[in-house]
């Protein structure tokens, strides 16, 4: 057995879907099946039973379970203590496409980094973070920013950076315009457009309760350029995560969401001294974050 053919065991038994359980790993479902094939040849065993409706483990696949998740987990663990002997200096940072896009305080953070790491480069990942963050920060990222919606694994330190706060941008022209606060309830059959990096957020959205039938139409779009015409002739509202000074301030409407905040994730057990520095870096600046953006 090796290390993707454990990964791909382990997400298929916990999605019991092999399409979803492909999106996850960022692969073909072919390539998925032709790795549990592979692990089922090894061990001469079916590990999986399918039919046209549903995939449920095999006997002997209950059996291989937690010898797997302990064998992938001891894996990993192993990385995770080798970090610290590493002989490149570049840290990977996995960070949103927006943050990097629209936060005026992001060059501040680089700079602080630099300050701070003097002898390491960084690289800048904008791939989405995958279900498997402990995976991800063993062999992908050093560090990486997200929403988390479900339980992290106890390998995972997770630190809030930026309390979320959503807006929606209205136009004058929209009936919306003006308004003091909306609640999600208040948008049923409202043209909401978002950027790809909250399509965690939207799904989350869809499925509060009271909303069964007339939720917003939810458009995902590429940036905010692409639907300016659309908000100017009052038409949709773009959904935003601070204020941007690219909008007047009159058009940003607070939106509540009762999501989880933007967290830094890395590995609790990382031995480097590097890592908690970088720790430090994102909360002393994202502290400051009000007053930094005052002083542009």
């Amino acid at each position: 057995m090796n290390e993707h053919q454990l990964l791909c065991f382990l997400t298929v038994s916990r999605t019991l879907n092999f399409s979803a359980a492909a999106r996850e790993l960022y692969c073909t479902q072919p390539a998925l099946s032709y790795q549990i094939r592979s692990l089922k040849k090894e061990l001469d065993a079916a590990l999986f039973r399918r039919t046209t409706t549903q995939v449920a483990l095999t006997e002997a696949g209950r059996a291989l379970l937690p010898h797997a998740e302990d064998i992938y987990r001891g894996i990993l663990n192993a990385r995770t203590a080798l970090k610290g002997f590493g002989t490149h200096h570049t840290l990977t940072l996995r960070l949103p496409p927006v943050l990097l896009q629209r936060d005026p305080i992001y060059p501040i953070l680089m700079a602080r980094l630099h300050a701070a790491l003097p002898g390491y480069e960084f690289k800048v990942d904008t791939t989405p973070v995958p279900s498997s963050y402990h995976h991800m920060l063993c062999t992908e990222a050093d560090a990486a920013l997200y929403l988390p919606f479900g339980p992290l694994p106890p390998e995972i330190r997770c630190e809030t950076i930026i309390g979320n706060r959503f807006y929606l941008i209205t136009a004058p022209e929209h009936p919306f315009s003006g308004q003091g606060n909306v609640e999600l309830s208040d948008l049923a059959g409202q043209q909401i457009f978002y950027e790809p990096l909250y399509q965690d957020m939207v799904d989350f959205a869809q499925k509060q309760p009271g909303m069964p039938y007339s939720s917003p139409v939810w458009r995902m779009v590429e940036n905010y350029e692409s639907v300016y015409a659309e908000l100017l002739a009052g038409r949709g509202m773009f959904l935003c995560p601070m204020i941007y000074p690219a909008f007047p301030a009159g058009w940003h409407i607070p939106l509540h969401l009762s999501i989880p905040d933007t967290r830094l994730l890395t590995l609790r057990d990382d031995p480097r001294p590097e890592i908690c520095t970088l720790r430090k870096v994102f909360a002393e600046v994202y502290a400051e974050r009000e007053k930094l953006i005052k002083a542009l």
